[in-house]
Protein backbone atom coordinates (compact mmCIF):
# COMPACT_ATOMS: atom_id res chain seq x y z
CA UNK A 1 0.00 0.00 0.00
CA UNK A 2 2.77 2.38 1.00
CA UNK A 3 4.61 1.47 -2.19
CA UNK A 4 1.56 2.35 -4.29
CA UNK A 5 1.12 5.67 -2.48
CA UNK A 6 4.77 6.54 -3.04
CA UNK A 7 4.45 5.71 -6.72
CA UNK A 8 1.43 8.01 -7.00
CA UNK A 9 3.33 10.78 -5.14
CA UNK A 10 6.33 10.64 -7.44
CA UNK A 11 4.04 10.52 -10.44
CA UNK A 12 2.40 13.77 -9.34
CA UNK A 13 5.80 15.35 -8.66
CA UNK A 14 6.85 14.39 -12.19
CA UNK A 15 3.67 15.85 -13.69
CA UNK A 16 4.05 19.09 -11.73
CA UNK A 17 7.74 19.35 -12.65
CA UNK A 18 7.03 18.85 -16.31
CA UNK A 19 4.24 21.41 -16.13
CA UNK A 20 6.55 23.89 -14.45
CA UNK A 21 9.38 23.37 -16.90
CA UNK A 22 7.04 23.60 -19.86
CA UNK A 23 5.56 26.79 -18.43
CA UNK A 24 9.03 28.33 -18.07
CA UNK A 25 10.05 27.21 -21.56
CA UNK A 26 6.85 28.64 -22.98
CA UNK A 27 7.51 31.94 -21.18
CA UNK A 28 11.06 32.09 -22.55
CA UNK A 29 9.81 31.28 -26.03
CA UNK A 30 7.17 34.02 -25.71
CA UNK A 31 9.82 36.50 -24.56
CA UNK A 32 12.03 35.60 -27.53
CA UNK A 33 9.14 35.99 -29.96
CA UNK A 34 8.28 39.39 -28.46
CA UNK A 35 11.93 40.47 -28.66
CA UNK A 36 12.15 39.25 -32.24
CA UNK A 37 9.07 41.27 -33.21
CA UNK A 38 10.37 44.35 -31.41
CA UNK A 39 13.82 44.27 -32.99
CA UNK A 40 12.45 43.42 -36.45
CA UNK A 41 10.24 46.52 -36.27
CA UNK A 42 13.20 48.72 -35.33
CA UNK A 43 15.34 47.30 -38.12
CA UNK A 44 12.60 47.73 -40.70
CA UNK A 45 11.67 51.24 -39.61
CA UNK A 46 15.08 52.75 -38.85
CA UNK A 47 17.77 50.61 -40.46
CA UNK A 48 16.39 50.14 -43.94
CA UNK A 49 19.17 49.38 -46.42
CA UNK A 50 21.75 48.79 -43.69
CA UNK A 51 23.76 45.66 -43.04
CA UNK A 52 22.81 44.52 -39.54
CA UNK A 53 24.07 41.70 -37.32
CA UNK A 54 22.60 41.17 -33.83
CA UNK A 55 23.22 38.43 -31.27
CA UNK A 56 22.01 38.01 -27.68
CA UNK A 57 23.41 35.27 -25.43
CA UNK A 58 22.75 33.85 -22.01
CA UNK A 59 26.02 34.60 -20.15
CA UNK A 60 25.78 31.45 -18.03
CA UNK A 61 24.89 28.77 -20.57
CA UNK A 62 26.22 30.57 -23.63
CA UNK A 63 22.96 29.80 -25.42
CA UNK A 64 22.03 32.19 -28.22
CA UNK A 65 18.61 33.49 -27.19
CA UNK A 66 18.25 35.87 -30.15
CA UNK A 67 19.92 36.03 -33.54
CA UNK A 68 19.39 38.46 -36.41
CA UNK A 69 21.95 37.79 -39.15
CA UNK A 70 24.33 36.82 -36.35
CA UNK A 71 26.76 35.23 -38.81
CA UNK A 72 27.00 38.26 -41.12
CA UNK A 73 30.45 39.92 -41.06
CA UNK A 74 30.25 43.64 -40.24
CA UNK A 75 32.86 46.34 -39.68
CA UNK A 76 33.34 46.36 -35.90
CA UNK A 77 34.82 49.88 -35.58
CA UNK A 78 36.03 50.24 -31.99
CA UNK A 79 34.40 46.98 -30.94
CA UNK A 80 37.71 45.63 -32.26
CA UNK A 81 39.20 46.90 -29.00
CA UNK A 82 37.37 44.13 -27.14
CA UNK A 83 39.75 41.58 -28.67
CA UNK A 84 42.81 43.82 -28.33
CA UNK A 85 42.11 44.50 -24.67
CA UNK A 86 41.45 40.86 -23.86
CA UNK A 87 44.70 39.79 -25.50
CA UNK A 88 46.65 42.53 -23.71
CA UNK A 89 45.26 41.57 -20.30
CA UNK A 90 46.02 37.90 -20.87
CA UNK A 91 49.41 38.22 -22.54
CA UNK A 92 50.91 41.33 -20.91
CA UNK A 93 49.11 41.11 -17.59
CA UNK A 94 47.22 43.64 -15.49
CA UNK A 95 50.44 44.95 -13.91
CA UNK A 96 52.29 45.63 -17.16
CA UNK A 97 54.00 49.05 -17.28
CA UNK A 98 55.65 51.00 -20.08
CA UNK A 99 59.12 52.39 -19.39
CA UNK A 100 61.03 55.45 -20.64
CA UNK A 101 64.72 55.67 -19.73
CA UNK A 102 67.38 58.39 -19.73
CA UNK A 103 71.01 57.45 -20.49
CA UNK A 104 74.29 59.28 -21.00
CA UNK A 105 77.59 58.40 -22.64
CA UNK A 106 81.01 60.01 -22.29
CA UNK A 107 82.51 61.75 -19.27
CA UNK A 108 81.50 64.68 -17.07
CA UNK A 109 84.13 67.31 -16.33
CA UNK A 110 83.59 70.75 -14.76
CA UNK A 111 79.86 70.65 -15.49
CA UNK A 112 80.32 69.64 -19.13
CA UNK A 113 79.19 66.23 -20.36
CA UNK A 114 81.43 65.30 -23.26
CA UNK A 115 79.05 62.71 -24.62
CA UNK A 116 75.48 62.12 -25.69
CA UNK A 117 72.14 61.97 -23.88
CA UNK A 118 69.74 59.20 -24.93
CA UNK A 119 66.00 59.26 -24.36
CA UNK A 120 64.83 55.67 -24.86
CA UNK A 121 61.12 54.98 -25.27
CA UNK A 122 59.05 51.81 -25.07
CA UNK A 123 55.72 53.21 -26.19
CA UNK A 124 54.53 54.83 -22.95
CA UNK A 125 51.35 56.77 -23.88
CA UNK A 126 51.38 58.54 -20.50
CA UNK A 127 54.77 60.26 -20.90
CA UNK A 128 54.33 64.00 -20.30
CA UNK A 129 56.29 67.23 -20.39
CA UNK A 130 56.44 67.00 -16.59
CA UNK A 131 58.31 63.70 -16.95
CA UNK A 132 60.76 65.35 -19.34
CA UNK A 133 61.26 68.12 -16.79
CA UNK A 134 62.05 65.49 -14.16
CA UNK A 135 64.62 63.96 -16.53
CA UNK A 136 66.22 67.39 -16.98
CA UNK A 137 66.29 67.85 -13.21
CA UNK A 138 68.11 64.51 -12.83
CA UNK A 139 70.78 65.63 -15.28
CA UNK A 140 71.10 68.95 -13.48
CA UNK A 141 71.45 67.10 -10.16
CA UNK A 142 74.36 65.16 -11.67
CA UNK A 143 76.14 68.49 -12.13
CA UNK A 144 75.54 68.71 -15.87
CA UNK A 145 75.29 72.31 -17.09
CA UNK A 146 76.33 71.71 -20.67
CA UNK A 147 76.01 68.77 -23.05
CA UNK A 148 78.87 68.76 -25.53
CA UNK A 149 77.15 66.10 -27.59
CA UNK A 150 73.86 65.05 -29.07
CA UNK A 151 70.34 64.57 -27.72
CA UNK A 152 69.33 61.21 -29.16
CA UNK A 153 65.81 59.78 -29.44
CA UNK A 154 65.83 55.99 -29.24
CA UNK A 155 62.48 54.71 -30.53
CA UNK A 156 63.78 51.35 -31.74
CA UNK A 157 61.30 49.45 -29.56
CA UNK A 158 58.71 49.91 -32.33
CA UNK A 159 59.06 49.98 -36.10
CA UNK A 160 58.79 53.17 -38.14
CA UNK A 161 55.33 52.56 -39.62
CA UNK A 162 53.60 55.35 -37.76
CA UNK A 163 50.07 54.84 -39.08
CA UNK A 164 47.96 51.71 -39.43
CA UNK A 165 46.48 50.89 -42.86
CA UNK A 166 43.05 52.15 -41.77
CA UNK A 167 44.12 55.79 -41.40
CA UNK A 168 42.92 57.97 -44.27
CA UNK A 169 44.66 61.19 -45.29
CA UNK A 170 41.66 63.25 -44.12
CA UNK A 171 41.96 61.69 -40.65
CA UNK A 172 45.65 62.37 -40.10
CA UNK A 173 45.27 65.71 -38.28
CA UNK A 174 42.87 64.40 -35.64
CA UNK A 175 43.58 62.76 -32.28
CA UNK A 176 41.81 59.51 -33.17
CA UNK A 177 44.39 58.95 -35.94
CA UNK A 178 47.56 59.88 -34.06
CA UNK A 179 50.86 58.40 -35.29
CA UNK A 180 52.51 55.78 -33.11
CA UNK A 181 56.18 55.68 -32.16
CA UNK A 182 57.99 54.23 -29.15
CA UNK A 183 58.90 57.73 -27.92
CA UNK A 184 55.74 59.78 -27.62
CA UNK A 185 54.06 62.22 -25.25
CA UNK A 186 50.52 63.16 -24.24
CA UNK A 187 49.22 66.66 -23.46
CA UNK A 188 46.98 65.78 -20.50
CA UNK A 189 45.49 62.95 -18.41
CA UNK A 190 43.34 61.64 -21.27
CA UNK A 191 46.68 60.40 -22.64
CA UNK A 192 46.05 61.08 -26.31
CA UNK A 193 49.62 60.25 -27.24
CA UNK A 194 51.13 61.87 -30.30
CA UNK A 195 48.94 64.96 -29.98
CA UNK A 196 48.95 68.46 -28.56
CA UNK A 197 46.12 70.83 -27.69
CA UNK A 198 45.56 74.10 -29.51
CA UNK A 199 43.30 76.69 -27.84
CA UNK A 200 42.09 79.68 -29.86
CA UNK A 201 40.56 82.78 -28.27
CA UNK A 202 38.84 85.61 -30.13
CA UNK A 203 40.25 89.13 -29.80
CA UNK A 204 38.93 92.40 -31.23
CA UNK A 205 36.83 92.37 -34.37
CA UNK A 206 38.98 92.28 -37.48
CA UNK A 207 42.05 91.07 -35.59
CA UNK A 208 43.61 87.62 -35.53
CA UNK A 209 42.59 85.51 -32.53
CA UNK A 210 45.25 84.47 -30.05
CA UNK A 211 46.27 80.85 -29.63
CA UNK A 212 48.02 78.70 -27.07
CA UNK A 213 49.66 75.28 -27.53
CA UNK A 214 49.68 72.68 -24.72
CA UNK A 215 52.05 71.36 -23.55
CA UNK A 216 54.67 72.65 -26.01
CA UNK A 217 54.84 73.55 -29.67
CA UNK A 218 57.85 71.25 -30.16
CA UNK A 219 58.78 71.01 -33.82
CA UNK A 220 55.43 72.25 -35.11
CA UNK A 221 54.77 75.61 -36.76
CA UNK A 222 51.43 77.34 -36.24
CA UNK A 223 50.11 79.49 -39.08
CA UNK A 224 47.31 81.76 -37.88
CA UNK A 225 45.05 82.86 -40.74
CA UNK A 226 41.87 83.23 -38.68
CA UNK A 227 39.93 86.45 -38.12
CA UNK A 228 37.79 87.65 -35.22
CA UNK A 229 34.34 88.68 -36.46
CA UNK A 230 31.30 90.38 -34.93
CA UNK A 231 29.47 88.51 -32.19
CA UNK A 232 26.55 86.54 -33.61
CA UNK A 233 28.24 85.75 -36.92
CA UNK A 234 28.98 82.18 -37.91
CA UNK A 235 31.86 80.39 -36.23
CA UNK A 236 33.86 78.74 -39.04
CA UNK A 237 37.16 78.31 -37.21
CA UNK A 238 39.23 75.22 -38.05
CA UNK A 239 42.50 73.97 -36.55
CA UNK A 240 44.22 71.35 -38.67
CA UNK A 241 47.70 70.05 -39.37
CA UNK A 242 48.39 70.11 -43.08
CA UNK A 243 48.82 66.60 -44.46
CA UNK A 244 52.36 65.20 -44.00
CA UNK A 245 53.77 68.50 -42.72
CA UNK A 246 54.64 70.10 -39.39
CA UNK A 247 52.35 73.05 -40.08
CA UNK A 248 49.19 73.59 -38.04
CA UNK A 249 46.87 76.05 -39.77
CA UNK A 250 44.24 78.05 -37.89
CA UNK A 251 41.72 79.45 -40.37
CA UNK A 252 38.17 80.75 -40.62
CA UNK A 253 36.14 83.19 -38.53
CA UNK A 254 35.61 83.26 -34.78
CA UNK A 255 33.02 85.61 -33.24
CA UNK A 256 34.02 88.04 -30.47
CA UNK A 257 34.05 86.19 -27.16
CA UNK A 258 34.39 82.81 -28.85
CA UNK A 259 36.85 80.03 -28.08
CA UNK A 260 37.91 76.85 -29.85
CA UNK A 261 39.90 73.85 -28.62
CA UNK A 262 41.26 71.08 -30.83
CA UNK A 263 43.54 68.11 -30.31
CA UNK A 264 46.00 68.04 -33.23
CA UNK A 265 48.39 65.24 -34.07
CA UNK A 266 52.11 65.77 -34.45
CA UNK A 267 53.79 64.55 -37.63
CA UNK A 268 56.31 62.31 -35.86
CA UNK A 269 56.02 61.71 -32.09
CA UNK A 270 59.75 60.99 -31.66
CA UNK A 271 60.96 64.19 -33.29
CA UNK A 272 58.34 66.22 -31.48
CA UNK A 273 59.22 64.70 -28.09
CA UNK A 274 62.93 65.23 -28.62
CA UNK A 275 62.48 68.85 -29.72
CA UNK A 276 60.36 69.44 -26.66
CA UNK A 277 62.99 67.79 -24.45
CA UNK A 278 65.70 70.01 -25.87
CA UNK A 279 63.63 73.08 -24.91
CA UNK A 280 63.07 71.63 -21.45
CA UNK A 281 66.83 71.19 -21.03
CA UNK A 282 67.41 74.81 -22.00
CA UNK A 283 64.78 75.97 -19.52
CA UNK A 284 66.56 73.91 -16.84
CA UNK A 285 69.79 75.76 -17.56
CA UNK A 286 71.47 72.97 -19.52
CA UNK A 287 73.11 74.06 -22.76
CA UNK A 288 73.15 71.66 -25.72
CA UNK A 289 75.83 72.18 -28.37
CA UNK A 290 74.95 69.70 -31.12
CA UNK A 291 71.95 68.81 -33.24
CA UNK A 292 69.30 66.30 -32.20
CA UNK A 293 69.46 62.77 -33.61
CA UNK A 294 66.44 60.56 -34.17
CA UNK A 295 65.94 56.82 -34.45
CA UNK A 296 69.31 55.75 -33.07
CA UNK A 297 69.80 52.86 -30.65
CA UNK A 298 71.17 53.39 -27.15
CA UNK A 299 74.65 51.82 -26.90
CA UNK A 300 75.17 49.04 -24.36
CA UNK A 301 77.89 51.11 -22.71
CA UNK A 302 75.52 53.98 -21.91
CA UNK A 303 74.92 54.82 -18.25
CA UNK A 304 71.35 54.73 -16.96
CA UNK A 305 70.48 58.00 -15.22
CA UNK A 306 66.81 57.41 -14.44
CA UNK A 307 63.65 55.71 -15.68
CA UNK A 308 59.98 56.53 -15.58
CA UNK A 309 57.35 53.79 -15.49
CA UNK A 310 53.77 54.32 -16.55
CA UNK A 311 50.68 53.40 -14.60
CA UNK A 312 49.70 49.74 -14.82
CA UNK A 313 47.75 48.36 -17.75
CA UNK A 314 44.79 47.88 -15.42
CA UNK A 315 44.81 51.61 -14.64
CA UNK A 316 45.38 52.60 -18.26
CA UNK A 317 42.31 50.60 -19.31
CA UNK A 318 40.07 53.32 -17.87
CA UNK A 319 41.01 56.23 -20.18
CA UNK A 320 41.73 53.76 -22.99
CA UNK A 321 38.40 51.93 -23.06
CA UNK A 322 36.11 54.54 -21.55
CA UNK A 323 37.19 57.15 -24.11
CA UNK A 324 37.95 54.62 -26.88
CA UNK A 325 41.54 55.74 -27.39
CA UNK A 326 42.79 54.42 -30.73
CA UNK A 327 46.40 55.28 -29.95
CA UNK A 328 46.39 53.06 -26.86
CA UNK A 329 45.05 50.14 -28.88
CA UNK A 330 47.71 50.60 -31.56
CA UNK A 331 50.44 50.86 -28.91
CA UNK A 332 49.21 47.68 -27.22
CA UNK A 333 49.26 45.81 -30.53
CA UNK A 334 52.85 46.87 -31.25
CA UNK A 335 53.81 46.05 -27.66
CA UNK A 336 52.38 42.55 -28.03
CA UNK A 337 54.40 42.16 -31.21
CA UNK A 338 57.59 43.30 -29.49
CA UNK A 339 57.14 41.22 -26.35
CA UNK A 340 56.06 37.99 -28.02
CA UNK A 341 57.36 38.17 -31.61
CA UNK A 342 60.44 40.34 -30.96
CA UNK A 343 59.21 42.91 -33.47
CA UNK A 344 57.30 46.02 -32.45
CA UNK A 345 55.09 46.18 -35.50
CA UNK A 346 51.36 46.12 -36.12
CA UNK A 347 51.63 42.93 -38.19
CA UNK A 348 53.55 41.11 -35.47
CA UNK A 349 51.05 42.25 -32.86
CA UNK A 350 48.08 41.13 -34.94
CA UNK A 351 49.59 37.64 -35.10
CA UNK A 352 49.58 37.62 -31.30
CA UNK A 353 45.90 38.67 -31.30
CA UNK A 354 45.06 35.73 -33.56
CA UNK A 355 47.05 33.29 -31.45
CA UNK A 356 45.33 34.54 -28.32
CA UNK A 357 41.90 34.11 -29.93
CA UNK A 358 42.76 30.57 -30.97
CA UNK A 359 43.99 29.79 -27.45
CA UNK A 360 40.54 30.50 -25.98
CA UNK A 361 38.72 28.54 -28.65
CA UNK A 362 37.68 31.26 -31.08
CA UNK A 363 37.65 30.48 -34.79
CA UNK A 364 39.91 33.30 -35.92
CA UNK A 365 38.91 32.74 -39.54
CA UNK A 366 35.78 34.66 -38.54
CA UNK A 367 37.87 37.72 -37.64
CA UNK A 368 39.28 39.89 -40.41
CA UNK A 369 41.38 42.81 -39.17
CA UNK A 370 44.40 44.94 -40.04
CA UNK A 371 44.59 46.97 -36.85
CA UNK A 372 43.73 46.66 -33.17
CA UNK A 373 41.77 49.88 -32.78
CA UNK A 374 39.02 49.33 -35.33
CA UNK A 375 39.87 52.31 -37.55
CA UNK A 376 40.13 50.24 -40.70
CA UNK A 377 37.10 49.81 -42.94
CA UNK A 378 38.56 46.48 -44.03
CA UNK A 379 38.00 44.92 -40.60
CA UNK A 380 34.99 42.64 -40.21
CA UNK A 381 33.48 40.20 -37.71
CA UNK A 382 29.96 38.81 -37.10
CA UNK A 383 28.02 39.71 -33.94
CA UNK A 384 27.80 36.01 -33.11
CA UNK A 385 31.58 35.90 -32.84
CA UNK A 386 31.88 39.12 -30.82
CA UNK A 387 29.34 37.73 -28.35
CA UNK A 388 31.36 34.51 -28.15
CA UNK A 389 34.44 36.49 -27.12
CA UNK A 390 32.40 38.30 -24.46
CA UNK A 391 31.18 34.93 -23.21
CA UNK A 392 34.63 33.38 -22.95
CA UNK A 393 36.37 36.26 -21.17
CA UNK A 394 33.97 35.93 -18.23
CA UNK A 395 36.04 32.99 -16.98
CA UNK A 396 39.32 34.92 -16.96
CA UNK A 397 40.89 36.09 -13.67
CA UNK A 398 41.07 39.63 -15.10
CA UNK A 399 37.42 39.78 -16.15
CA UNK A 400 36.46 42.24 -13.38
CA UNK A 401 39.04 44.71 -14.72
CA UNK A 402 37.81 44.14 -18.27
CA UNK A 403 34.18 44.67 -17.25
CA UNK A 404 35.03 47.79 -15.23
CA UNK A 405 36.77 49.33 -18.25
CA UNK A 406 33.58 49.25 -20.35
CA UNK A 407 31.56 52.47 -20.63
CA UNK A 408 28.41 52.54 -18.46
CA UNK A 409 25.15 53.81 -19.92
CA UNK A 410 23.96 57.25 -18.73
CA UNK A 411 26.63 57.63 -16.06
CA UNK A 412 27.67 61.27 -16.31
CA UNK A 413 31.08 60.74 -14.72
CA UNK A 414 33.42 60.87 -17.69
CA UNK A 415 35.74 58.07 -16.61
CA UNK A 416 32.79 55.80 -15.78
CA UNK A 417 30.20 56.52 -18.44
CA UNK A 418 32.81 57.23 -21.09
CA UNK A 419 31.37 57.13 -24.59
CA UNK A 420 28.00 55.93 -23.22
CA UNK A 421 27.58 58.72 -20.68
CA UNK A 422 24.97 60.51 -22.82
CA UNK A 423 23.22 57.42 -24.15
CA UNK A 424 20.58 54.93 -22.95
CA UNK A 425 19.39 57.21 -20.14
CA UNK A 426 16.02 55.48 -19.85
CA UNK A 427 15.43 54.00 -16.34
CA UNK A 428 15.37 50.54 -17.91
CA UNK A 429 18.92 50.90 -19.23
CA UNK A 430 20.66 53.66 -17.25
CA UNK A 431 23.56 52.09 -15.37
CA UNK A 432 22.55 48.64 -16.61
CA UNK A 433 24.45 48.57 -19.91
CA UNK A 434 28.22 48.05 -19.80
CA UNK A 435 29.40 48.02 -23.38
CA UNK A 436 31.96 49.12 -25.95
CA UNK A 437 30.87 51.65 -28.53
CA UNK A 438 32.17 51.82 -32.08
CA UNK A 439 31.88 54.45 -34.79
CA UNK A 440 33.17 55.00 -38.30
CA UNK A 441 31.60 56.79 -41.24
CA UNK A 442 28.46 54.75 -41.91
CA UNK A 443 29.27 52.31 -39.09
CA UNK A 444 27.83 52.13 -35.56
CA UNK A 445 28.39 49.25 -33.13
CA UNK A 446 27.70 48.40 -29.50
CA UNK A 447 28.65 45.17 -27.74
CA UNK A 448 28.74 44.21 -24.09
CA UNK A 449 26.50 43.23 -21.19
CA UNK A 450 22.98 44.35 -20.25
CA UNK A 451 20.89 43.66 -17.17
CA UNK A 452 17.32 43.00 -18.25
CA UNK A 453 14.19 43.99 -16.34
CA UNK A 454 14.04 40.40 -15.09
CA UNK A 455 17.29 41.02 -13.24
CA UNK A 456 19.24 38.59 -15.42
CA UNK A 457 22.30 39.72 -17.37
CA UNK A 458 22.70 39.08 -21.08
CA UNK A 459 25.55 39.39 -23.55
CA UNK A 460 24.71 41.32 -26.68
CA UNK A 461 26.36 42.55 -29.85
CA UNK A 462 24.72 44.95 -32.30
CA UNK A 463 26.72 45.79 -35.43
CA UNK A 464 25.43 48.12 -38.18
CA UNK A 465 27.13 49.32 -41.34
CA UNK A 466 26.19 51.27 -44.47
CA UNK A 467 23.93 53.54 -42.44
CA UNK A 468 24.44 57.05 -41.10
CA UNK A 469 22.84 57.96 -37.78
CA UNK A 470 22.23 54.40 -36.57
CA UNK A 471 23.00 55.11 -32.90
CA UNK A 472 19.38 55.84 -31.96
CA UNK A 473 18.19 52.58 -33.51
CA UNK A 474 20.94 50.61 -31.75
CA UNK A 475 19.95 52.12 -28.41
CA UNK A 476 16.32 51.16 -29.05
CA UNK A 477 17.42 47.61 -29.81
CA UNK A 478 19.35 47.39 -26.54
CA UNK A 479 16.37 48.84 -24.67
CA UNK A 480 14.20 46.13 -26.24
CA UNK A 481 16.62 43.47 -24.99
CA UNK A 482 16.45 44.97 -21.50
CA UNK A 483 12.66 45.18 -21.63
CA UNK A 484 11.65 41.92 -23.27
CA UNK A 485 14.01 39.41 -21.62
Amino acid sequence: MKKNLMNVFFAWVLVLSLFGFNHIAQAQETDTITLSDSISTIVQDKLTGADVSITVRDPITGEVVYDYNGGAPIKPASNMKLLTTSAALEMLGQDYRFRTSLYTTGKLSNGVLKGDVYLQGQGDPTLSIEDLQQFAAKLKAKGINKIDGRIVGDDQWFDQDLLTPGIWADDESYYYAAPISALTTSPNADYDSGTLIVDVNATEMGEKPTFNVTPHIGDLEVINEAVTVEKGQSDTITIERTYQTNQVVISGNIPVGGTKREWVTVKHPTTHTLTMFQSVLTEAGIKVTKDKVFQAATPNSAQLITSKESMTLEELLIPYMKLSNNGHADILVKTLGKEFKHHGSTNAGLKVLKEYGESIGLNMADWQFEDGSGMSHDNSVPSLVVSELLLKVQDEPWFDEFFTSLPVAANGERMVGGTLRNRLNDPLTAGKVHAKTGSLTGVSTLSGYVQASSGQWYIFSVLVQNKLGAVTAIDEIVKSIATEL
